[in-house]
This record gives structure tokens, C-alpha cells and sequence, in this order.
């Protein structure tokens, strides 16, 4: 029979990269993880590393492995908090959050976990994606909801839905045209997400890979301040369509088709499994329900 160690030890093995790793994470010894990986490769009859090479590598069969043997340890540790959940103390829970998430579907959330769990403290932090994930490989907070540009080995990556960005102007900057080739969009000046933002990392990757150089910008970390730049006819940005539908229909933003269309933006929320408990589970299973980047705060730069 297969043992929890085993399957814990080719887990953090597979995930840290190494035996020695492996055996620090599980304050244990490099030959107690080999003598674990040995027992499980005998039971299982199969080989989990390529260990020809300098630095072994899982197999196709150890791949396999590796995502049942995730979950095994994900219920194992459900199992374990099980006693927590079942009878919730007060804790405050850590959350970070981008301006899309805070001025959307933020308060849904909040209102949702207080709901189920009235003793917990709710500590929101709304800043750029970039700075929030640094704030959670500190252990500064429990989780972050962020575009999926931030993959580490540590983080339970857990999908919650793409959003439709669009290019926009206001009409005193450019009228008359609604659609452009990405490389002549270029010309114009662009208000861009900089600044320790993911999405504007992302948008940045995407228009090398179609070889186009911003020859103007402006650049701000904040979604408010490029809605504000951008109403003022300062120049053409990218922004989460559906929130500014309704000054689209006001005709205070004019959308610019461009050719290639801007590729729709992945959010995700991400925590470290090494820390997660059932609550943090709990919570991004809560999240992926109640997500909704359409459902935009009227108090947000509001239409005349």
C-alpha cells in the first residue's frame, strides 16, 4: 500500500525540484525522501524520475501522478481542518485585491463570507497586482485576486474568469475612426498600466510579440487615473469594456477596433499551499461563485 509520506515526499520533491528541498520543507532527510520515492516507484511499478540526466526530471508517468497525489494531499489537509471549520474562531482574513476586483465584485464577496463566517475580520489591500504578490510570497496576505500573470511552483492558481479589455478614447481626441491597425494605433499617444502591474506586463508581452512600439505614452498603476487621462483627451487606453459601457453609450468614450483585437485577460486567485488552510479553500471556492467583473460600482468615475 501507498502511505501519505510517500505520496508527500514525490510531491514536494516534484514541486521544489529536488530531494534536499524536499526534505527541508518536510524537516526530514535527503535519504529518508529517496528511501520514500524507492517504496513508492516499488508499489506502484513505475518510474516517477528520469534520473539520466544531471538534474532528475518527472516523467509523463510521474506527471500524472503528481496531479492525483495533489489532490490527495488537499484532502488530507481538508481532513485535518475539518475541527476549524466545523467550529469557525475569530481570525482576519488577508485580502488583496486589484482596483478591477475592489470597484466590481468586492463587496458581493465581503458580504458573502461575513454571511458564513461572522467572526472572521475582513483586512482588504487594493493595490497592483505586482505588489500584492509580493505581499503574499511574504506571508503579508492570505491570498490575492490578480491577472494570471504571476505562475509560481508555491501557488494554488485558482481560475475565476477573463475580462474583455477594449481600446477607448475620449472623442476630443480622436473622432472619426473606429478602427485602426495595432501598428498605427502606435502612433497615438497610449495610456498604459505600469508600474508593478500585471496587466500592463501582459499588454506590454502582447504588443512585442506583433512587434509594435509605443512611440508616446502616458502611464499610471491606477484604473481610475487612466479612465480619468483617458475621459480627458489625453490619449487611447485599454480598459475592462463592460464597466465603461455606460459611458460608451454616453458618447464619452469612443471604442478603437484594432487588428489583432486585444486578447481578453485571464484574473485568477492565488495563495500559497504551503500555508492554506480549509477557510483560504473555502474562500476561493467562494470566489470562483460569486465573480463578476461586469458589475460595475456607480460610484466609479459616473456618466453625466
Amino acid at each position: 500500500m501507498i502511505t501519505l509520506k510517500q505520496l508527500e515526499a514525490f510531491f514536494w520533491a516534484a514541486e521544489l525540484g529536488g530531494l534536499d528541498p524536499a526534505a527541508q520543507r518536510l524537516n526530514t532527510t535527503q535519504s529518508a525522501i529517496s528511501k520514500r520515492l524507492q517504496e513508492l516507484e516499488s508499489v506502484l511499478n513505475i518510474t516517477l524520475f528520469d534520473r539520466s540526466r544531471r538534474r532528475a526530471q518527472i516523467t509523463p508517468q510521474g506527471e500524472r501522478l503528481l496531479a492525483m497525489a495533489r489532490d490527495m494531499l488537499v484532502n488530507r489537509d481538508r481532513i485535518m481542518d475539518l475541527s476549524t471549520a466545523l467550529s469557525p474562531t475569530a481570525r482576519t482574513l488577508r485580502l488583496g485585491v486589484t482596483e478591477l476586483t475592489a470597484m466590481t465584485w468586492l463587496p458581493a464577496l465581503v458580504h458573502r463570507i461575513r454571511g458564513s463566517h461572522p467572526r472572521v475580520t475582513i483586512a482588504p489591500e487594493v493595490d497592483t497586482s505586482g505588489h500584492l504578490m509580493e505581499k503574499v510570497r511574504e506571508g503579508e496576505l492570505d491570498l490575492a485576486i490578480v491577472p494570471d500573470a504571476f505562475r509560481e511552483a508555491r501557488f494554488e492558481v485558482v481560475p475565476l474568469d477573463s475580462v474583455d479589455y477594449a481600446w477607448m478614447c475620449s472623442p476630443a481626441y480622436l473622432d472619426g475612426t473606429d478602427h485602426l491597425a495595432l501598428r498605427d494605433l502606435a502612433a497615438y499617444t497610449i495610456i498604459v498600466q505600469l508600474h508593478a502591474s500585471g496587466l500592463g506586463d501582459m499588454v506590454g508581452r502582447w504588443l512585442k510579440e506583433h512587434n509594435v512600439h509605443l512611440e508616446d505614452s502616458l502611464s499610471s498603476s491606477s484604473l481610475a487615473a487612466l479612465a480619468s487621462l483617458t475621459l480627458s483627451g489625453l490619449g487611447i487606453s485599454y480598459l475592462p469594456r463592460r464597466m465603461f459601457e455606460p459611458h460608451i453609450a454616453s458618447g464619452q468614450l469612443r471604442v478603437i477596433q484594432s487588428t489583432p483585437a486585444l486578447p481578453r485577460v485571464p484574473y485568477v486567485m492565488l495563495y500559497d499551499r504551503s500555508t492554506a488552510d480549509d477557510f483560504i479553500r473555502f474562500v476561493s471556492a467562494l470566489a470562483t461563485d460569486t465573480c463578476d467583473f461586469t458589475r460595475a460600482l456607480s460610484a466609479f468615475v459616473p456618466s453625466r
